[in-house]
């Protein structure tokens, strides 16, 4: 054999362990997962969104919103009633999480942090179980990953806090998962009981979700648009279209919708009953609901459109890997949907023998969920990053689908040049994320095994809250006790936390009080009665609890524009120095008078 045949002979083997290389990674029949196999990858997952996440419990609070639910939670424990004697503008779903933590573990937000990164991972699990169900086990561990990874890739305070959009995620998969899975049935023929099961569950999540978080309501809206779409097509593809077709679909629809707002009112009414027998249903909806919808109005429009551009690009491009996979992945399934034909690739490409071979209109189920959910992020109006968390399942779901797809470009000579050069590309993106935002992880990594303390992490602002919550603190600990009442104007919740002291009215921050959010601009003559009725409740609350100590983080108290609190202050209290370490925040002391 010439020594250019053996060259011919070595590169064609080469090219053919390289095609079985891209077939074993990507095509799930050439490699069977074991159930060792799913374990161990199951197992990687989990310490992955461990090691991801631990080196922030160093923190009681990476977000100052979990303070609120901390004080609340810790309220809620001592017997308080929720929107009644303690208040939130949340429904209480987050507020009951860190409670149970807290009754098993004790008053620990370490406890908390470490339950949230287990409840993470159990939305891996879901979503691998709804990739696996339409797909096959191997994309839905790779969907596992890309939440569990993503599910951490951005700001700090947004993306490791124990917030409710990340508790919200659960239900809100676990609703969809149990959607799909009741879809099963043949047009036009009765709903299983195992169906009817299915839709209630699912109905009976989308509550669950709501209750973390009040935009869990769209997951509603994806099921009564999914089933508008199914009954549209449904009718439209029968032959001929007739009345009786349209009205079949139809009532198909409906049928199953019913079984979805079955269970969704089974966790209304236990909600309702709840409420009644606390007597905080008014509360509730004056705070969770009213204070809401004031809350999401307020913001000006041209920063709304503003906020919409910077904040949405911004999250864009540092997720820009996942983003655009999931696009890429949508934008195959509407062609693949055009062409009325799935690929030969995707039908024989199952691992699980009752897969329904066309995928294409589930990836459309998802990316219509994404779309659902990323509306949730535009109500919302101030489009922080957390609340792209709500997304992620769905862009997890797609972006897995996107990497199978790249896969099958991997592996045809023909595609893969250009698959390649996408492939760098994908990575270089992902780089450029993981390096912005998990240096601060590494910095955190190095301080916890080394012991040491860098000019890094001292910098950051959770950082600065803390120790500024230290001090304050200590400063305090010979003129109050542990338990005893104690107020503050303004956010600065970490005091209560690291005093242990009680809050000593319903209101932990001025936003209840005022409308005055960040941002905002207060335009609603209506709700200037809500915030009135407020006040009078909060010095209602100081005179019951008498609090021996108010504490005012900027010293402005005195000049506020809210005659009723000043008379207050200046009525019982004088003023008596200053302990904030900065300046900018001097936490002046206003003592009872005797």
């Amino acid at each position: 054999m010439t020594t250019g045949a053996k060259t011919a002979k070595r590169a064609a083997g080469e090219s053919k362990k390289e095609d079985e290389g891209y077939t074993a990674i990507f095509f799930p029949q050439a490699a069977k997962l074991s159930r060792r196999q799913l374990f161990l990858a199951f197992a990687a997952l989990f310490l992955l969104n461990l090691l991801l996440r631990v080196f922030y419990l160093r923190y009681d609070f990476v977000s100052g919103d979990e303070a609120v639910r901390a004080l609340t939670a810790v309220r809620f424990l001592e017997g308080a009633r929720l929107y009644t004697d303690i208040v939130t503008d949340k429904p209480p779903g987050a507020t009951l999480f860190y409670a149970s933590a807290f009754a098993l573990f004790g008053r620990s937000m370490t406890a908390v942090h470490l339950a949230a990164a287990l409840w993470n991972f159990i939305t891996s699990v879901v979503i691998y179980l709804t990739a696996a169900r339409f797909y096959s086990k191997r994309t839905g561990l790779t969907a596992a990953l890309l939440f569990i990874y993503f599910s951490t890739n951005y700001l700090t305070h947004d993306m490791m806090a124990a917030n409710t959009e990340l508790l919200m995620a659960l239900p809100l998969t676990a609703s969809f998962y149990f959607f799909m899975k009741a879809d099963n049935a043949p047009q036009g023929r009765r709903l299983s009981a195992r169906a009817k099961v299915a839709l209630f569950v699912a109905g009976l999540m989308a509550g669950i979700a709501i209750l973390f978080k009040q935009v869990g309501v769209t997951n509603l809206a994806f099921f009564v648009l999914y089933e508008a779409i199914a009954a549209y097509r449904a009718s439209r593809d029968s032959k001929p279209v007739t009345g009786a077709g349209i009205l079949t679909a139809s009532r198909r629809a409906l049928a199953r919708l019913s079984f979805v707002a079955a269970g969704l009112i089974a966790v209304a009414a236990l909600f309702i009953a709840w409420l009644a027998a606390t007597d905080a249903i008014a509360g509730f909806w004056r705070y969770a609901i009213v204070l809401g919808k004031f809350y999401a109005a307020s913001l000006p429009r041209n920063l709304w459109i503003e906020f919409m551009f910077t904040r949405t690009l911004g999250y864009i491009l540092f997720n820009a890997s996942l983003w655009s996979l999931a696009v890429w992945a949508m934008i195959q399934a509407l062609r693949d949907r055009k062409d009325s034909r799935t690929s030969r690739d995707e039908i024989e490409n199952h691992d699980d023998k009752n897969h329904p071979a066309n995928t294409v209109d589930f990836d459309l189920a998802v990316a219509l969920w994404g779309a659902v959910s990323l509306a949730a992020v535009f109500a919302g109006g101030r489009f922080f990053g957390h609340y792209f968390i709500q997304v992620l399942p769905a862009l997890s779901l797609l972006g897995s689908r996107g990497i199978e797809r790249l896969g099958w470009r991997l592996n045809d000579a023909m595609q893969r040049p250009r698959a390649r050069v996408a492939a760098v590309i994908l990575v270089f993106l992902f780089l450029f994320g993981f390096v912005r935002f998990h240096s601060r992880t590494a910095v955190l990594a190095y301080e916890t095994l080394t012991g040491a303390s860098t000019l890094q992490s001292q910098q950051w602002g959770m950082t600065i809250r803390e120790r500024e919550a230290e001090e304050i603190a200590l400063s305090l600990r010979d003129q109050i006790s542990e338990g005893e009442p104690l107020y503050i104007w303004d956010y600065a919740l970490d005091v209560y936390w690291q005093t242990r002291t009680r809050p000593a009215s319903r209101f932990l921050v001025p936003y209840y009080l005022t409308g005055q959010y960040p941002d905002s601009s207060v335009t609603d003559p209506a709700a200037d009665e809500l915030w009135r009725a407020s006040r009078r409740l909060l010095i209602e609350d100081l005179e019951r609890t008498r609090p021996r100590l108010i504490l005012d983080v900027y010293g402005a108290i005195e000049t506020l524009p809210y005659e009723e609190i000043t008379l207050f202050i200046k009525k019982n209290y004088r003023r008596d120095g200053q302990i904030g370490p900065d300046p900018s925040r001097p936490f002046v002391v206003f003592r009872l008078k005797e």
